[in-house]
């Protein structure tokens, strides 16, 4: 889940409007629509700010994942390539798939 699903998320279940959440924050509507489009992603510190202001605890807890060859075959040819390589790659991925 995206930090801006999270706050989306906190902020509805809070029965709070993006001003309101805002205004509990000490900052502009504008900046809460912007985290939550993703035009922005907060902080983490602002992320936890965020859904605390809306009278939620944000846990996190790091688990063990299914092994997946596939996935992890992936992950070990990625790691070595550089970012704009490995998004080539995704769009050649992409557009082979059409």
């Amino acid at each position: 889940m995206r930090a801006s699903q999270i706050i989306r998320e906190a902020r509805l279940r809070a029965g709070l409007t993006q001003a309101e959440l805002a205004a509990r924050l000490g900052r502009e509507r504008g900046q809460v629509a912007r985290w939550e489009i993703r035009g922005q992603e907060p902080s983490f510190e602002n992320l936890q700010s965020a859904v605390e202001a809306c009278g939620f605890v944000l846990r996190i807890e790091i688990a063990e994942r299914e092994e997946d060859p596939e996935l992890d075959a992936e992950l070990s040819r990625s790691v070595l390539e550089a970012p704009q390589q490995r998004v080539q790659a995704l769009l050649t991925r992409l557009s082979d798939a059409e």
